[in-house]
Order: C-alpha cells, then structure tokens, then sequence
C-alpha cells in the first residue's frame, strides 16, 4: 500500500511538473529568454508569471530533498504518508538483535512481536491509505475528464492564437507582455472552471472525504502511538539489565536513522555521524572528535523528538483548518513546524563547526566540513556542471600538459569564485526555506478549503504575484559565472576535445533546482521538481546508467515513462511504477561508528576507524 501511494503521489507530481512545462512554453512560445544558460530559481515553478505551471509545482511539492521548497500538496502528501509509516519494520530485526546483543531466545520473542505488531498495524494503516488514495485518485479525475483536457486544450491554442493575431497587428512583444497576456486569459479560463466545479457539486463532495479522513486521522494518531507502545515494552520486558541500560541509547538511534531523512530544508536531514564514518579518517583525527560525539547525540535527538512529535500531533489540526477555512491557524502551524525543523538544522550546524575547528587547520578539517555541505547542503554544493566539465577535462588523454596546466588552473580560479557565491545561497536558505514551508503550507490549506473551485483559482495565473527571490539572483550569478569559465575552458580545447565533454550549460548543474527552458523539454530540471523519494523513484525508472542525471540518450524513456504514468492516472490505476521503499530505511545496521552510536551505553563509537579494523 505504501507502494501505490507513492506511486499515485508520483503521478500526481509528475502531472504538476508537465504542466508548468507545458504553460511556460505557450507564455514564452517562440522568444527564448535573452540568456538561456539562466538555471531556475530556488525552488519548483521559480518566480516566472507565478502561472498555473507555477502554482501547481508549488504545490504538489517541487521541492528541495530536505532543503526547502516542496510545499503545498507534495509535502502534505509526503507528511501524511510518514505519518501513516510503521515505527517498526521487519527490516529492522537485525538491528535491534545486533545493537542490543540478543539471544537466540530473544531474538524469537522479537521476531514474534514484529509479526503480531505488523497483524495489527498494517490493516488499520492500509484503510486511511486506500482513503486518501481515492480521494487523491478522484481530484485527478476530476481536473483530468477528458472533457476538461479538451477544454485545456481548446483554450491554450485559442490564447495562442489570439497572441499572433495580436502581434500580427500590433508587433512583437516582449516576455513581460506575453506573461501579462496569458496571464490575463488563464484567469478567465480557471474562474470558469472554478464556476462549473460549484455547480457540479464537486466542492462538497472533496470538503466531505476531508472531514471522514480528518475522523480517520485523529483516531489513528492515538492508536499508532499505543502499538509503538505495546511493541516497545514487550520487547523490554525480555531484556536483561545491562541490555536495558542500552535501550535508551539504542532509541536515541533509531530515532535518528528513521526520522532524519525527513527533513524538509537544507541542514535538517544530516547526520554528523554518517559523514564522519564515511570519511574513515585516521584513528588520531577521529579522536579529536570523540569529546564532541555525546553532546552532538543529545542535542539531536532532543530537537528531533521536538519536531517529529509536534509534525505528527498538528496534522489533524492542518486538516481542522481546512475545513474551517482558518488560514491563520494553519500558518501558526506552519511557522511552528518551520522552527523546530530550523533548531534541528542549527543543531547540526553548530556541530559542523565544532568538528572542524576540533581538527584545526588540516587536510581532514576541509575534508570533513566540504563532505557535510555536500551531504547537507547538495542541493548548492554538489557539484556543479562546470565543474563536471573541468574534471572531464582535466583526464582527456594524450592532453598537452601545458594545456592540462592551464585547464587546472583555471579551475582553481573557478573554485575561489563559486565559494562565496555558494555561501551566499546557504546564507539565504537559512531564512528561505523556512518562511517557504510557511508560505506554501498556508496557500495549501487556502486551497484546499475552498475545494476544487479554490484548487482551480489559486492554480491559475495571478493567483499569487511574483515574489522577488533573492536564492534566485545568486544562482543566476553562478550561471553567469559557469558560462564564463566554461567560454574560457572551450579556449583552450580543441574542438573535438570540447564537444566531448558533459554540458553544463543550460541550467544543468550551474543554476540549482528549476530552471528556465524557454519552454523547451528539460527532465533534468523536471526531476529536480519531484519531492526527494518521488525523484528517486523517478530515477530509477529512467536512469538506465545510474548516474543520477538524465542523459540525451535516456530523454526518450522519460517521455514513455510520463505516458505510461499519465495512462495509469487517466484509466484511474492504482499501479504504475513499483515505488521506492519506505523512509529513513535500517540506515547502518550496527556497523561502523554511526551504527555504534546506538548500541553502546556510554555512546562510544562501535566501529573502528580506517586501519584499526
């Protein structure tokens, strides 16, 4: 069932995405922006027109993994599906018989209490899943009739027509004009919509599937909580003294390896512990480290107990708002979830800078703080297309070595002016993406009070005005910035040598999420928009060499996979793709330091560094 929600989720997001695609062509139909290596802005939609694609990638989540952005629909979809999660997997048995050493006897209690706990929990999961999967299933067909995909149709092309008679008679116009003339037309179109939706009873048919799911909700909240309960004190009630003075450092684990992953924005879903045993840094480094560990440990795990427990608690109140229509009381909500996600955030960044000042000024300092921003912060320091390009180029073979000497170090030069622009968007996120979920998570409830007329109204163009995004600026910047170094780079290469390298023009690694195609396809800009676990599942339909990236050779399966998905939500399907599994995952199962961290009492790692094992 967690399968083919995330399935009809993805569909769901896939649709958002294609459509702002498809809206953004016909505003800026045949006048590509002046600069079209500009990448997007900080999150989905960007700030373009604020049109029906940009509201709807808002939305149903065109969001960053943990970091910003994703609002609306994709982020409530995505809670309620967490909420609905087991806190106990069968892939967790191994963990719980390895951190806390348990006997062959023990171990079958605890293979008995995950067999009666998933009896119970699964049926009573599965009918607020397959609720909200019909409700979700009837919203697509209701927008998706093929009456009203004619009527999309029928619309878009008489706009467009409209704009070359315009031009035809009075001149060509420019970008602000164009998105001033459609957005003008879209607004008639979706009020229309919002009447018809009125009439047809559609409204009070979405307000009651909210309130039996609100019934649903409440209830469930109070019993999820008993079961994790009644699992938890059996499994204890088997556990000898020195196994029991372990639990509450084993909890503090699980915790961690569950529910970080759920952060929302940059910082949120790092764990220090994982970066630090990726690194295997030397055992004398590592010790430098180890005064910091039990303190990062508890800072943790106290402000993620805060916000998972008040994330789980308001969703039944977010839904309360809707139907009363209490937008303030859903920004509340909102601005409260937005704060314990940023103490999480702080958290880890408070603890990034005590390990790297814990390890001075040295090769494994720069290491460790450069794999935290990349594990953190990837959506601004992954790698960028420019730099693809050098590295590429930096291993073409048979190369001149005076070349190979230029091409380095022009890259260096490259790398002293992306950091501070970098720093400059991490600075910014600190601020943006918080105030997003705000902003995104009061326009849902808005929304989706007003039923399917007020999806339509505040889908449409001009249902929210263009706000200024300062993330948006930087990123043009480190545009600019790639497009000039990699002119410089295509200087100093031969043709051939050049047209063999990745691109990174184009949005494609320079310009962070989004990006402005000119209406032209771009699934990697497309991806980028999904919520986390939707784009991983997306990926790994269509990412044929796993490389994270849709090459040209893979465009192809990304429009037949978006066929079939478009198939399986027009036939009103529950199947499509398979789905990724479940959140947060077993993460390391007692191995390593990460995996360490929970089994010890005293919070000592478990595994040894590089070259103790």
């Amino acid at each position: 069932m967690l399968n083919q929600l995330a399935s009809v989720s993805l569909r769901c997001a896939i649709f958002a995405v294609t459509t702002l695609f498809a809206t953004e062509s016909i505003v800026l139909a045949q006048t590509p922006p002046t600069n079209p290596q500009q990448g997007g802005g900080q999150r989905g939609g960007g700030q373009r027109g604020g049109g029906m694609g940009g509201g709807m990638g808002n939305m149903f989540g065109g969001g960053q993994r943990g970091g910003g952005g994703g609002g609306g629909m994709g982020r409530g979809m995505q809670d309620l599906r967490e909420a609905l999660e087991a806190d106990f997997q069968r892939r967790d048995v191994p963990i719980f018989v390895r951190q806390l050493t348990l006997t062959e006897d023990q171990s079958i209690v605890l293979e008995n209490l995950f067999v009666d706990y998933e009896a119970t929990f699964q049926p009573e999961s599965e009918a607020i899943m397959t609720s909200m999967t019909d409700i979700g299933r009837n919203m697509m067909q209701s927008f998706m009739t093929p009456e009203r995909q004619k009527q999309m149709q029928d619309t878009w092309q008489n706009m467009q027509k409209e704009m070359q008679d315009a031009e035809a008679a009075n001149g060509p116009m420019d970008d602000d004009a164009r998105r001033a003339f459609f957005r003008e037309r879209m607004q008639k179109a979706t009020a229309e919509f919002a009447k018809q939706s009125e009439a047809s009873g559609l409204d009070a048919e979405v307000k009651a599937s909210m309130g039996e799911l609100l019934t649903k909700m409440e209830a469930w909240q109070t019993r999820k909580a008993l079961l994790r309960t009644g699992f938890t004190d059996g499994m204890k009630a088997v556990l000898d003294d020195d196994q029991l003075s372990n639990w509450p450092a084993f909890e503090r684990f699980l915790i961690r390896e569950k529910t970080l992953p759920r952060g929302r924005i940059s910082g949120e879903n790092l764990n220090l512990f994982f970066v630090v045993d990726e690194l295997r840094m030397p055992p004398a480094e590592f010790a430098k480290l180890e005064p910091i560990f039990n303190d990062y440990e508890a800072r943790l795990d106290s402000t993620l107990r805060a916000r998972n427990t008040y994330v789980e608690e308001s969703m039944p109140r977010i839904f309360k708002a809707m139907q009363s229509s209490d937008s303030s009381d859903a920004g509340r909500i909102f601005k409260r979830q937005a704060e314990l996600r940023s103490a999480v955030r702080d958290v880890n960044e408070e603890f990034r800078k005590s390990m790297v000042a814990a390890l001075g000024e040295s090769v494994w300092s720069k290491s460790l703080d450069k794999a935290i921003h990349e594990s953190g912060w990837d959506r601004i320091y992954r790698a960028t297309g420019t730099a693809s390009m050098f590295e590429a180029a930096m291993k073409i073979e048979g190369l001149d070595p005076a070349v190979l000497q230029a091409v380095t170090d022009l890259y260096g030069s490259y790398r002293i002016e992306l950091t501070p622009l970098n720093d400059r968007l991490k600075n910014l996120s600190r601020t943006e993406e918080p105030d997003q979920i705000v902003r995104d998570g009061e326009r849902f409830v808005s929304m989706m009070s007003q039923g399917i007329a007020g999806m339509a109204r505040n889908m449409g163009p001009g249902a929210d005005q263009p706000r200024e995004d300062p993330m948006r600026k930087v990123y043009d910047e480190r545009n600019d910035l790639g497009t000039r170094y990699e002119d410089r780079l295509k200087a100093l290469l031969t043709p051939d040598q050049f047209e063999k390298l990745p691109r990174g023009r184009g949005g494609r690694g320079n310009g962070g999420p989004g990006g402005q195609g000119g209406g032209n396809f771009d699934p990697q800009a497309l991806i980028e928009r999904l919520p986390e676990e939707q784009r991983k599942q997306f990926l790994e339909a269509v990412d044929k060499n796993k490389n994270g990236k849709i090459d040209d050779d893979e465009q192809q399966g990304v429009r037949d996979y978006m066929r079939q998905q478009f198939g399986n939500m027009r036939g009103g399907q529950g199947g499509g793709a398979g789905g990724a599994g479940g959140q947060g995952g077993a993460g390391g199962a007692g191995g390593g330091r990460r995996g360490g961290r929970g089994g010890a009492a005293g919070g000592a790692p478990g595994g040894a560094p590089a070259g103790e094992v």
